[in-house]
């Protein structure tokens, strides 16, 4: 009989994401509403900023992709998608930044 840790079982069952678990679709809108990603993006449409499945797109062969997302976000950016509109830099802790950006690398997947 395989035990499994009670904190793992607490962890899953109030829905935070372990490291190695893969971002699902709800969590990864959560999270993009939590930082109001979604005044400037949008999944499937450009608004202001790109959208999420464009960034993929772009981002799908590059190795430095989770670390290149990460620092745009983090410290804002511009001139990336010729937009006019500079990102600003978003306060957001590196327990929510990685299943973020890591949720919308996954998108090109779609």
């Amino acid at each position: 009989m395989k035990l499994i840790p009670l904190t793992f079982l607490a962890l899953t069952a109030t829905g935070v994401a372990l490291a190695d678990e893969p971002v699902g679709f709800q969590q990864g809108m959560k999270l993009l509403t939590k930082y109001n990603c979604q005044t400037c993006h949008s999944v499937d449409n450009a608004r202001t900023g790109p959208s999420l499945h464009a960034v993929a797109k772009k981002y799908a062969s590059d190795p430095h992709a989770r670390s290149v997302l990460s620092e745009s976000i983090v410290n804002g950016s511009s001139g990336t998608w010729d937009s006019a509109a500079p990102m600003p830099p978003t306060k957001i802790p590196d327990s929510d930044l990685r299943p973020l950006v890591d949720w919308i690398l996954s998108l090109n997947q779609y």
